[in-house]
């Protein structure tokens, strides 16, 4: 609370003394009803009472509501670190991310030993993904509070996202040497079970979960990370069991059923895949989760239905109304899909994803025209954003207006590294051979992931770099080497949207090996959440020495859908054992079918700037 110099008015005192008791036991009714007098008396636009009445909504999780008033109660108060500290809380339920910042940081200026401001400000900087930042303040409060569990589990989750889970097990394993409160071990151990799955110590992993459940059978996400431990062990009957059971105990969660129907369609139970949804009453999220995977199936027809059906149960409902624009262009219904993108434009605005829906329906009615301008529409609103700039490079094409090629540059920006063989090796054949044998053992023995880019082979879970597999970190040394000097070969242009994101610093943001079988290929993606793009083979099948046929190659420039282009790929790179492939990530990639028995191995990643 803020305090004012001069005396409070009687009703004023007695109604804030009610208030913040109400406040005590979590009675918001109460602390609201407390403060209703004060208008009678034409206090409630006094600063303790905007105060109170921001930390009540704050309470109530109302927080532009809170923050509105807390911002005007700072206006006219004295500077206060704790009213800071409640205008950033509210700042940030609201999504006002950088003011949220800002609140946080005046409130640690005021008081440099606030705790809870800082403790706050550091999980704002995790949720914006400025890990460095955060991970330092973290580890500033474990000096100065060698003892506060909460900020171990804080920290330990933080070190998970940013990629180091050997750290986060070293701090989540002290927090659990500090605690006896079996909530807090509970806790720990769940995120604990993530970081050794991060590092393939599955059998940990799974012990941990085990635990966590033990100490709290109700715990969210328990069984969950019991599953997926049980998985990476190939154990698939007992996930599936378990996966089967949190269905029947949750039947209303669509994460459950989600998790329960890609594991039956990576064991091919054809019979059981997409049943749990019909078991169950047919609420939206569970629609809207079923849909997903049929659309995967390409079974156009019933997502048409599905969607339909939601948006006569709510003609607003904005998922149902995208979800029917959206399909309508895959049963080929290409003039009824833009109709429709224009239906939701006229009557919600646009929004950056949804020009970039409407400018690919656009591209598939043979209009580049009007495509483009929902791009450009979308990139004023986004201009980073991949997936537009992606799109607009296909109506460019179309348009013959250059701006393709001075997106994408393909013959400059794609770039391909023979890498030196890694320390301790003097052959890339010797090398590739042992760290082959060694991904091996990571792959699973399903096909791949629903959702994920290949088709016919499979992608390992979770990230490959900083999960302490040794061979991969020397290879991540000398791509480490190529990344710098890809970066540093780029030309200065701040006007271009990847080249004015050149920096000297990066970093991972993503890591994973895929295999393609025989017939196995990667349908056209991009990856909008990254920077730059990658492939590193492995091994690559004999197919792939066919200059004419181009088997297994990567291929650049080919969209995702239908679209008029009278040379749909732009450039292709043949795959060779050893060789690492650098592009933008927004740039549309494929790989072309292969036909042979051996696989075709690799390793990816994304890599975004380091602020």
């Amino acid at each position: 609370m803020s305090h004012m110099a001069a005396p409070r008015h009687p009703v004023l005192q007695k109604a804030l003394s009610l208030a913040d008791q109400c406040l005590g036991r979590q009675d918001f009714a109460g602390a609201e009803q407390a403060m209703a007098p004060l208008a009678l008396f034409g206090l409630s636009v006094h600063p303790d009472a905007l105060n109170m009445m921001g930390a009540i909504r704050l309470s109530q999780a109302r927080f532009a509501e809170a923050a509105q008033l807390l911002s005007q109660s700072r206006m006219v108060s004295p500077p206060d670190p704790v009213l800071a500290c409640n205008l950033g809380r509210a700042l940030m339920g609201a999504g006002r991310i950088p003011e949220a910042l800002e609140a946080f940081q005046a409130a640690i200026k005021l008081k440099p030993d606030f705790v809870e401001a800082r403790f706050d400000a550091a999980r704002l900087l995790h949720a914006t993904g400025r890990h460095e930042d955060a991970e330092q303040i973290f580890r500033d409060l474990l000096r100065i509070m060698p003892g506060n569990v909460h900020v171990s589990l804080a920290l330990g989750g933080l070190l998970i996202d940013a990629g180091k889970p050997a750290d986060a097990e070293t701090v989540l394993r002290q927090g659990l040497a500090k605690t006896a409160d079996p909530g807090l071990k509970a806790q720990l151990l769940l995120h604990l079970s993530l970081a050794l799955r991060r590092q393939r110590k599955d059998q940990e992993a799974l012990a941990a979960s085990e635990t966590c459940e033990k100490l709290n059978p109700a715990m969210p996400g328990a069984a969950l990370h019991r599953a997926e431990a049980l998985q990476n062990l190939e154990r698939h009957e007992e996930a599936l069991a378990i996966l089967k059971d949190q269905v029947a105990r949750a039947p209303e969660d669509p994460r459950i059923h989600h998790a329960y129907n890609d594991l039956l369609y990576r064991l091919g139970r054809r019979e059981e895949f997409l049943r749990s949804y019909d078991r169950v009453p047919s609420s939206r999220p569970l629609l809207l989760g079923k849909a997903f995977f049929l659309a995967h199936e390409k079974r156009y027809g019933e997502v048409h239905e599905l969607y339909a059906g939601l948006l006569a149960r709510d003609p607003d409902d904005e998922a149902a109304a995208l979800g029917v624009a959206t399909v309508l262009s895959l049963l080929e219904r290409y003039g009824e899909a833009d109709k429709a993108f224009d239906a939701l434009l006229a009557r919600r605005g646009g929004g950056a994803d949804l020009l970039r829906r409407a400018a690919e329906a656009a591209v598939m009615c043979d209009d580049p025209q009007k495509a483009a301008r929902h791009c450009e529409k979308a990139l004023q609103l986004s201009p980073r954003d991949g997936s537009s700039l992606a799109v607009l490079s296909i109506a460019s094409r179309m348009l013959d207006d250059g701006r393709d090629d001075a997106i994408n540059r393909y013959e400059t920006l794609v770039r391909a590294f023979d890498l030196e063989p890694p320390e301790g090796f003097s052959s890339m054949a010797d090398f590739n051979a042992e760290l082959d044998a060694a991904l091996n053992r990571l792959h699973p023995e399903t096909r791949e992931f629903i959702g994920q880019s290949l088709r016919g082979g499979t992608q390992t879970p979770d990230n490959l770099f900083g999960a302490g597999l040794e061979l991969v970190e020397r290879l991540k040394a000398r791509i480490d080497e190529a990344m710098a000097r890809y970066i540093a070969a780029l030309p200065q242009d701040g006007m271009h949207p990847f080249l004015s994101r050149r920096g000297r610093n990066f970093r991972y943001s993503g890591s994973w090996s895929s295999r393609l079988r025989d017939s196995g290929f990667h349908v056209n993606h991009l990856h909008p959440m990254g920077w730059i793009s990658s492939c590193y083979y492995v091994a690559v099948p004999d197919a792939a020495k066919d200059e004419a046929a181009q088997q297994g190659w990567i291929k650049f420039g080919e969209p995702s859908f239908k679209a008029s282009l009278k040379t749909p790929v732009r450039r292709s790179i043949q795959p060779q054992a050893g060789r690492l492939v650098l592009f933008p990530s927004y740039m549309w990639h494929g790989t072309i079918p292969f036909h042979d028995a051996a696989a075709r191995t690799t390793i990816a990643f994304d890599v975004v700037p380091k602020d």
